[in-house]
């Protein structure tokens, strides 16, 4: 198979250990910063130098997670502790920021990188700039189907790159594409990029349509993915690691599910399919990348765990009650001690069984006080017999799995000499072992050839299982205690230990030249400032329809984004009209730069297509830039490109990556403080615009969802293709968002509230911007009109009096509640002490 690895979770080292005994070829930790689970235990340094000692014992790997996005004030500190990650022999990290990658690159090069499923590379432009930038898998998407994943393994093959394919295989589905979510951030000060999210996707909301309600429930609760009935599959496909989702999760469940993977890969004939449902989950799905549809990744009548679904109950007679099981392809027989749910009226009931009186594959009769109603369906959902099997996972011990081969040779003096070799990942390792003074001439029986053999061959509790030895020249007649023997043993192994550990950690040379760059980057990172910083900032706008560039034609705008993804709901009908709406906008605006928006997280097949049109109307004399959300742009595009807010852009390293790759201009994230903005552009050394969103309701979410098979089991269809819809929190009745969909039936849900920053314009002025952008989506060309007219006056000199008038007169006109987002504190729940706990040493 091409499917090599079994990667599983640890939030904890009693979990790593369960994973890596229940058979896990690898485990991703996180230490206890950086890591996108923030509320784990994670790991101390001593416990990941323990967990990688301990997975190397047992031919395992570690990968730690450093996937958060980090700002320039981290950047030595992130540095730091990457070079001792390096240090202590960790086998990969996984990193989402684009400024961690071109550090790495050029700091720790021999440091293994592994893409980011939130980095978002989903087509094979953007694979093959991974593997540019050193990085040596990508971890793709959730939303990539396995016909996808198959012509860019296919692509990479005949382009000659080995980049190694991954995909998540069990456990929870994030809601948006890739992670890429916002709604957390904006509205608690949670930031998913920050390992943080609240899962306001978790919660109960309501759809609303022209005032109607078309749906109820858990609207944004996915199913949980499930993929064991198709691993060959995804192994055809050219996927080298599986990877389980769950580092918040219970030993219970982390051995669990990769005790039934690991049988499965191995085709161990087994109930382990039907384990899985026993531990949390929120019902199963293919997910995306089996190609199931929206609708049946959604779980959207609960989000929490119900367990297997036995039957329902048909009688009660006092306390004894008869459940029909009706669930017959997946039965488990209940046993003293499991734990079942009773669920009603959507609530739900638990118990441990403590007597069943009668049980068969049509019916079973159990006996308990829990006050019941016939009708009621029954699951199990805890087995007593699954959690005393997992305990032989849960002790330290080291498994046998490195193959040795001894050659034994005697000299005229009988000194023993043993040349020992074996592999360790593919390389080749040989060392000589002398036994001096412990054979003498036997007296009474000597040693045999079968007897050292046998002795030799015991390293039972060693990595290390002896394959073959090799006696040459035993000398007649000799003789020496079995204490002796064991001792050689002993001491051979402790050698191939030692060496077998010091396989992967760097040598003091590397690490010398290593800590000096690091060394001498962080002092030059502190020191350096940016002294050409402009100070004039322009306004651009993001406009969706051209009755609204009309309404603002006169005034001097430096860019128009224009984004028509949601004015269709076919590609057909968008590429028949998006040509000619690009033309009619070139000649609208024509002293402004006039940039498409393409689909966010679109194919490369797409990307290609739309390349073309770019051609297309450069033939006609209209000249156009493009907009995207994939690092790989300018290896489709040869007009000028620009980084949509997708890319996650938080410190000096990204932009300098981003601009090495061709990029002409960036969207700041919206989640920086203006003190994080200062330093972004205090600290850029690339001739590359940057820019800021000031007003506008930002996007929160991009989702493959379309919202079909909602709770009734009616699809939600809109007919007029600009339209959109409400969703409303049902419990937090403020919080309402508006949904629009594009022409790939992808669902964009925007921000209740609207950021507007125009009392900081003077601070905002002097931060040294190139482009203040006013995002006037899904707005009117009267409202468009009024806010560019605000904005350009407050770029003049206006005392801060004013600016506070102009906000009033934003409030009086706009259609939702103005805040001003993280641009006065960042987000917050972030502690705002600066800690640099990683020193170089």
């Amino acid at each position: 198979m091409v499917l090599t690895e079994l990667l599983a979770p640890a939030g904890s080292y009693d979990v790593l250990i369960t994973a890596v005994n229940a058979g896990a070829d690898a485990v991703y930790i996180a230490g206890q910063r950086y890591g996108a689970r923030a509320f784990a235990k994670n790991f101390t340094i001593e416990e990941m130098k323990k967990a990688v000692k301990y997975a190397h014992l047992n031919g395992a790997t570690i990968h730690v997670t450093v996937n958060t996005l980090v700002n320039d004030f981290e950047l030595g500190d992130v540095i730091s502790y990457l070079f001792l990650l390096y240090k202590i022999g960790v086998d990969a990290v996984i990193v989402q920021d684009f400024g961690i990658v071109e550090l790495l690159k050029s700091l720790i090069p021999d440091l293994e990188i592994h893409a980011s499923t939130q980095m978002a590379l989903n087509n094979y432009s953007s694979v093959k700039w991974a593997s540019k930038n050193n990085i040596s898998r990508v971890v793709l998407p959730r939303e990539i189907n396995l016909q996808q994943i198959s012509q860019i393994k296919k692509q990479l093959k005949k382009d000659n790159i080995d980049m190694e394919l991954e995909v998540f295989g069990h456990g929870a589905l994030c809601y948006s594409v890739s992670g890429n979510c916002y709604i957390s951030s904006y509205n608690s000060g949670r930031s998913g990029n920050r390992g943080a999210c609240a899962q306001p996707c978790r919660r109960e909301y309501k759809l609303k349509y022209r005032g109607y309600n078309v749906g109820n429930g858990f609207l944004l609760s996915t199913h949980d993915l499930a993929t064991y009935d198709h691993l060959k599959e995804i192994s055809d496909a050219g996927v080298t690691s599986l990877k389980l989702e769950g580092r918040m999760k219970s030993v219970d469940y982390i051995g669990t599910i990769v005790n039934s993977y690991r049988n499965l890969l191995d085709g161990k004939e087994g109930d382990y399919g039907k384990n899985l449902h026993l531990v949390f989950n929120r019902k199963f799905t293919d997910g995306y990348l089996l190609d199931e549809n929206p609708g049946d990744v959604m779980g959207r009548e609960a989000s929490g765990h119900e367990g297997l679904y036995i039957g329902d109950i048909t009688n009660i007679d006092g306390t004894k009650i008869t459940i029909q099981v009706k669930n017959k392809e997946n039965y488990i027989p209940l046993e003293i001690g499991d734990g079942i749910a009773f669920k009603y009226n959507g609530k739900i009931k638990g118990i441990y069984l403590d007597e069943i009186i009668k049980q068969d594959e049509n019916e079973i009769i159990i006996n308990t006080t829990r006050l019941l109603k016939e009708g009621t369906e029954v699951f199990i959902s805890y087995s007593k017999s699954i959690h005393e099997d997992l305990k032989k996972y849960q002790q330290e011990k080291i498994t046998p799995n490195i193959p040795v081969n001894l050659s034994l040779t005697w000299n005229e003096d009988l000194n023993l000499y043993v040349k020992v070799t074996f592999d360790i990942d593919g390389t080749p390792v040989k060392f000589r072992y002398k036994a001096e003074g412990i054979f003498e001439k036997a007296l009474k029986r000597p040693v045999t050839e079968d007897t050292i053999k046998e002795q030799l061959s015991k390293t039972g509790g060693t990595p290390f299982y002896i394959e073959n030895i090799e006696v040459t020249d035993l000398p007649e007649n000799i003789f020496t205690p079995i204490g002796k023997l064991n001792e050689v043993r002993r001491n051979i192994l402790n050698k191939a230990e030692e060496i077998l550990i010091n396989h992967y950690i760097p040598t003091k040379k590397e690490l010398k030249s290593i800590r000096k760059n690091i060394t001498q980057f962080i002092k030059e990172h502190r020191e350096f400032e940016n002294k050409s910083i402009n100070k004039n900032p322009e306004l651009s706008i993001f406009i969706d329809d051209l009755e609204q560039l009309n309404a603002v034609s006169g005034f001097n705008l430096k860019r128009v984004y224009f984004d028509g993804n949601c004015l269709y709901n076919n590609q057909k009908d968008y590429y028949e009209n998006i040509p000619n709406l690009l033309e009619e906008a070139s000649l609208i605006a024509p002293q402004s730069e006039l940039v498409w928006v393409l689909s966010s997280f679109i194919s490369e097949e797409e990307a290609i297509k739309c390349s073309e049109i770019v051609k297309e109307l450069e033939d006609k004399g209209i000249i156009i830039s493009v907009m995207g959300d994939f690092p790989a742009m300018k290896e489709i595009f040869s007009c000028p490109v620009y980084g949509n807010h997708n890319l996650n852009i938080w410190n000096s390293y990204s932009v300098k990556s981003l601009a090495n790759s061709g990029f002409n201009g960036l969207i700041l994230s919206s989640e920086l403080s203006k003190d994080e903005i200062k330093e972004v552009i205090k600290k850029k050394d690339s001739n590359i615009d940057l820019e800021l969103i000031v007003n506008g309701n930002l996007e929160v979410i991009v989702t493959k969802d379309d919202f079909s098979n909602l709770n009734d089991g009616k699809d939600f269809i809109i007919s007029n293709n600009a339209d959109y819809a409400i969703l409303e929190d049902k419990k937090r009745k403020k919080f309402k968002y508006k949904v629009s969909f594009d022409y790939n039936k992808q669902s964009h849900i925007i921000n209740k509230d609207c950021l507007c920053l125009i009392e900081e314009m003077n601070e905002i002025k002097d931060l040294g911007l190139d482009s203040l952008i006013l995002d006037c989506r899904y707005s009117n060309p009267e409202y468009t009109k009024k806010i560019v007219s605000i904005y350009n006056d407050a770029l003049k000199d206006r005392n801060d009096e004013e600016l506070t008038k102009y906000k009033y007169q934003i409030m009086d006109f706009s259609h939702s509640y103005i805040n001003k987002g993280n641009f006065i504190e960042g987000r917050l729940h972030e502690d705002k002490e600066r800690k640099n706990e990683y020193e170089i040493a």
